[in-house]
């Protein structure tokens, strides 16, 4: 275990949840080789470009998904083009990650999600519908409305950990350690 200071960085690799796909890619990709009977014109190569361009890369080398260090969370991607997005802790609220829910009819990707304020503005805009309005005023008598202000005005930044290993006691340890006021949410505390 690292000393309890230490940045905690999450890598794309290798997962349960790259294989399946390699192994698909492989298959569509023998109908290629020169000789062997054409694919037919549903063009499934097209359906697997994403997967090659960037799963195959990103997993083969390594690049940083997540890094959790003292100034605050920096959340790469899997496309090459995307810069990464820098949170530092004064603007982060909250922190949850989901390891994926499987089983008899449901199925959910793992992923981190983070809360924070400051960025771009949010894409919606206040709470209009009727419907909505009903929902707030029944939420604000059943919420502590610190709580409630806490998460206000917020936006969330959001990324896949399908093609990563997460350790989720490591995760709660690195926010802990660094910023102790950020709520923690999701399977980080179940065992």
């Amino acid at each position: 275990m690292d000393e309890p200071g230490a940045a905690y960085e999450i890598r794309y690799g290798w997962t349960a949840a790259a294989w399946p796909g390699l192994a698909f890619a492989l298959l569509i990709g023998v109908g290629f080789v020169p000789g062997a009977e054409p694919p037919g014109t549903d063009h499934i190569e097209l359906v697997l470009a994403p997967y090659v361009a960037l799963v195959i890369p990103a997993a083969a080398l390594r690049r940083t998904a997540v890094r959790i260090d003292p100034k605050g969370i920096t959340l790469g991607g899997l496309v090459f083009f995307r810069r990464p997005e820098f949170l530092p802790w004064a603007e982060i609220v909250s922190v949850s990650f989901y390891a994926g829910a499987r089983g008899p009819g449901r199925f959910r990707l793992p992923e981190l999600e983070v809360r924070h304020r400051g960025g771009p503005a949010p894409r919606r805009g206040p709470a209009t519908s009727p419907a909505l309005r009903e929902f707030d005023a029944y939420l604000s008598t059943h919420v502590d409305p610190d709580f409630v202000e806490a998460f206000r005005g917020t936006k969330e930044s959001t990324r896949s950990m399908a093609l990563c290993k997460v350790d989720a006691e490591r995760l709660k340890q690195a926010i802990g350690a660094f910023a102790p006021q950020v709520r923690v949410f999701g399977d980080v505390d179940r065992p």
